[in-house]
């Protein structure tokens, strides 16, 4: 429960702005990284909670991630996990995310590059 808990901070922190501290962001990444069950999880929550539920904000991430409108969630969040768990996403560019900062390294992951 508590990996949960803290693999939900993450999630948390890039969907509603609500950023965990830096010891917590840590110690939820060591938990990725050692239990597919918990990337899972997180990808999971991701998913629930991006949504995309407005059709014109699927459609423009779709088109800035260049994938299909129907999968632009399932893979902005993929995306993310995989770099959360490979340590190509950091802290600071979580902090970074939630004041809605992008910078070229993130959207390069986003995209898939």
């Amino acid at each position: 429960m508590r990996a949960y808990i803290a693999v939900t901070l993450i999630a948390t922190a890039l969907l509603t702005g609500c950023a965990p501290t830096e010891k917590q962001y840590d110690a939820a990444v060591r938990v990725l990284r050692g239990s597919e069950r918990e990337r899972n999880g997180l990808l999971d929550e991701c998913i629930r909670q991006l949504g995309f539920s407005d059709k014109k904000a699927r459609h423009n991430a779709a088109v800035a991630l260049n994938v299909a409108d129907k999968d632009a969630a399932k893979i902005v969040c993929s995306r993310y996990t995989k770099a959360i768990v490979s340590g190509s996403i950091t802290y600071q560019d979580t902090l970074d995310v939630k004041n809605g900062h992008y910078s070229p390294k993130v959207v390069k992951i986003l995209r898939g590059g």
